[in-house]
């Protein structure tokens, strides 16, 4: 690691570590970020295991706390440190499953159960549980678009309406979060859950890039501390910092759980998980945060 990387993980770990003393609860700044430890999660090693990370996107209003809403982004990350690759996952948010009061979208979850019952969930599903749950607002994920200074995407289809061009497109905030949640594709939930990762990628890619601007990292770290919510000690902080900012972008493969589309008895169209390619698709990813099979 060269000296200047060394002295902003250092920066970074005395910013997380003085700001979790000094600011402010949910109490005071409303709730926009939720980071948690998975329950009966094992413990990890962040240089030697993959560090699994359930990251979930709420439609909850401004103002209202994040389990009030619908959980219309659901990802599976992985980081895996060493090698500085990850993979990330996509649940379509109408996958139709076996909720505590009933059958009912994926996407309830979370105002049903907290992000315990959206793990437990996605663990049926891929075969392992993730360690951590982080959710936050769309009005949180406009924010860091543009904390970022926007991002680029590619789009495989045209949406004239939104601006948006087939091929490269330049996004600020409000842009990127019109394009995560638009549903008018072809494959529906499946395309808007695939270009959600692509803007996850164009967020980690903008990090990068602006990463050694003096201050640029310490202030977006206490930026997120205003109105975090967490369990995590500030060395755990530190550590999922210093695990996302090592990621490369050109090492992060993705795919989304393939389902079939359903009615159900109320005329709502959902979608079946396809549960053994799920399974396999857990298989194959748990181990090393690649995709190396078919998806």
């Amino acid at each position: 690691m060269s000296r200047r990387a060394l002295t902003r993980l250092v920066s970074l770990a005395v910013v997380l570590a003085v700001g979790c003393l000094v600011v402010p609860d949910s109490a005071v700044h409303p709730t926009r970020i939720s980071l948690t430890k998975v329950e009966n999660a094992r413990s990890v090693d962040f240089a030697d295991d993959v560090v699994w990370i359930l990251v979930l996107g709420s439609d909850a209003r401004p103002g209202q706390d994040l389990d009030e809403g619908n959980t219309d982004a659901i990802h599976l990350v992985g980081l895996e440190v060493p090698s500085r690759r990850a993979a990330g996952i996509g649940i379509p948010r109408d996958f139709w499953m076996q909720l505590p009061d009933g059958l009912d979208r994926i996407n309830t979850a979370y105002e049903e159960g907290g992000g315990e019952l959206v793990a437990a969930l996605v663990e049926e599903l891929v075969g392992f549980a993730p360690h951590y749950v982080m959710a936050a607002g769309f009005d949180t994920f406009r924010d860091l678009v543009d904390t970022v200074g926007g991002i680029t995407v590619h789009a495989d289809e045209a949406l004239p309406d939104l601006g948006i061009r087939r091929g490269r497109n330049d996004f600020d905030g409000a842009q990127a979060l019109d394009y995560a949640r638009n549903r008018e594709f072809i494959r529906g939930d499946f395309v808007r859950s695939a270009n959600q990762q692509q803007i996850m990628i164009g967020i980690l890619r903008q990090l990068l890039v602006r990463e050694d601007e003096e201050g640029f990292i310490e202030g977006g770290a206490m930026a997120a501390l205003q109105g975090l919510s967490t369990d995590l000690p500030p060395t755990d902080l530190y550590r999922l910092a210093q695990a996302v900012t090592q990621i490369r972008p050109d090492r992060v493969t993705t795919c989304i759980l393939p389902g079939t589309d359903e009615t159900t008895s109320g005329g709502g169209a959902v979608l079946i998980p396809d549960a053994d390619a799920a399974r396999r698709i857990g298989d194959d990813v748990r181990d090393d945060a690649r995709v190396d099979g078919d998806c």
